[in-house]
């Protein structure tokens, strides 16, 4: 008896539990680690070219997902005949596995993984020849496993390797393409940060890494950062790295990077978060320490996941690293804890422009047209208000043609900003069901005037929709329309740029 492995096991690529950063990291391992064997002859090249290492991912998008396509191409060393024979030998281990390539697996599952065709196209530094081969996963399920590679002429003073992925199982968009941005760049820190690699997003978007500085973190009574290195063993393999206690912190940017070959492998918003220091996270937990607790640990001689997106804890090596880094940490988790400081985000109006709103606001108050609104023009019954409100929405629903439709789940916010409305209409108007808001806001009330710019015209707009997206709520969840129910909903709606703000930066600090 025999161990076979089937041609179909390829198609099971797609089923593996990638993120889609951790799968375009496969191509850049690849292109990092090719630079790192050849660096003498590229740095010597790159110095006459005047460049260095260059990685580039396009994803071009369609109408349809079948129209959509990645692109990642480099200026690394490139491959000849026997580098993509070896390239394409599944699980067969690099001669150096202490680098970035480690399982013989990642451009194979990762190229699979999103799409279920793909090619790659090189040229090695040197050489005349120029190589194509092209894959198919239905192909190769059927039991198709020749490649061809197609040979041109080619000048031997270039070099790079382009892969191309089409038929993507999946399309990725918004707040996704942020996250791959984002995670590529911190997983990439140390080549950016020493100049050793650039990054390109669609051609011309570089990818950055900032540090953190000395003013991110907490400071001592010595007026210093509130930051240590560590070093120590577990197992007889080294850990070595820093932790430090932010000022201004934030769950999504808590946590330890863990970091291989100067690649992070798990870093926040996902950061490692030991129960030693962090306590247990089943629930959520969102203390100070959570919150401000950060840092890096360099893990070179443990195992990781093939994925690369995790370490692979051999017997109690977890457990003992857990508590040798709290006794390293203990001090910085102190002043986590204690530590207290009045937070004021640095695009917040100065104490001179609050008190220059807070006497206009006075007078406003105190003038005899707001007597007159509060004490004497009486209120409609809700039964002519809703008559009125209803007339009016009706009217502008079938005239508008610009309306914003914005899908959350299974809720339809549809956003009309009113052209054509009376300066006597209210400022805003609602119609909620149980699966659509309709929210349409007047240009035309005098208030519209009062918006000076574009962040005035947000914020009047957040307070518009918050409030329409918190009286939905409240009446689904609770059959009615509080006061208190609305303001707790919106309350968390407020919340939200800012919560957005700091998950999308953690990543450029940790």
């Amino acid at each position: 008896m025999r161990i076979e492995f089937t041609s179909q096991i390829v198609d099971s690529y797609k089923r593996l539990s990638y993120e889609v950063w951790y799968a375009l990291a496969e191509f850049i391992d690849n292109s990092t680690q090719a630079y790192e064997n050849n660096k003498e002859i590229l740095d010597k090249i790159y110095e006459k070219e005047m460049s260095l290492l260059e990685v580039f991912i396009d994803y071009i998008t369609g109408d349809k997902l079948g129209e959509d396509y990645f692109v990642i191409k480099d200026n690394s060393i490139g491959m000849d005949e026997a580098d993509l024979e070896t390239a394409f030998k599944i699980g067969m281990p690099p001669a150096n596995i202490r680098g970035r390539s480690r399982y013989g697996l990642g451009m194979k599952t990762a190229a699979f993984w999103l799409g279920n065709q793909w090619s790659v196209t090189t040229k090695k530094l040197n050489h005349n020849k120029k190589l194509e081969v092209n894959l198919d996963v239905h192909q190769i399920s059927e039991g198709n496993l020749d490649l061809e590679i197609i040979s041109s002429d080619a000048p031997k003073e270039e070099h790079y390797t382009i892969i191309k992925i089409n038929s993507l199982h999946r399309k990725f968009k918004g707040r996704t393409i942020g996250k791959i941005k984002d995670f590529l760049s911190s997983m990439y820190r140390f080549d950016i940060k020493e100049k050793q690699l650039n990054i390109y997003w669609n051609e011309k978007e570089k990818l950055e890494w900032s540090e953190y500085r000395n003013e991110h973190f907490i400071k001592n009574n010595k007026d210093e950062p509130v930051r240590i290195g560590f070093k120590f063993e577990v197992g007889g393999k080294s850990v070595y790295g820093w932790a430090g206690a932010l000022r201004n912190g934030g769950r999504a940017k808590g946590g330890f990077a863990l970091i291989q070959a100067k690649r992070v492998i798990q870093g926040p918003p996902r950061g490692y978060k030991p129960e030693s220091i962090f306590g247990e996270q089943t629930g959520g937990i969102n203390n100070l320490v959570n919150q401000r607790i950060v840092g890096e640990i360099h893990l070179e001689e443990f195992k990781i996941s093939h994925t690369k997106d995790s370490i692979q804890w051999q017997g109690a090596e977890e457990d003992d690293l857990d508590e040798l880094l709290f006794e390293k940490v203990k001090s910085i988790v102190k002043v986590a804890k204690d530590f207290r400081f009045r937070e004021v985000d640095e695009n917040a109006p100065n104490d001179l422009e609050i008190q220059a709103a807070i006497d206009e606001l006075l007078e406003e108050i105190k003038s005899p047209e707001s007597h007159d609104i509060i004490f004497i023009n009486e209120v409609p019954a809700d039964e002519i208000i809703s008559i009125s409100n209803k007339e009016v929405l009706k009217y502008i629903i079938a005239k508008e043609k610009g309306a914003i439709d914005v899908k959350v789940g299974t809720l339809n916010v549809r956003l009309i900003i009113g052209n054509d409305m009376s300066p006597n209409d209210p400022y805003v108007l609602y119609e909620l069901t149980s699966e659509e808001i309709i929210i349409i806001v007047s240009k035309s009330h005098p208030f519209w005037n009062e918006l000076k710019d574009a962040t005035g015209v947000l914020n009047y707009l957040r307070q518009c929709v918050y409030d329409g997206i918190a009286e939905w709520k409240a009446y689904i969840q609770k059959r009615e329309i509080t006061a208190e129910t609305v303001k707790y909903i919106k309350d968390n709606l407020m919340r939200l740029a800012f919560k957005i703000q700091n998950l999308g930066s953690s990543n450029k600090f940790n």
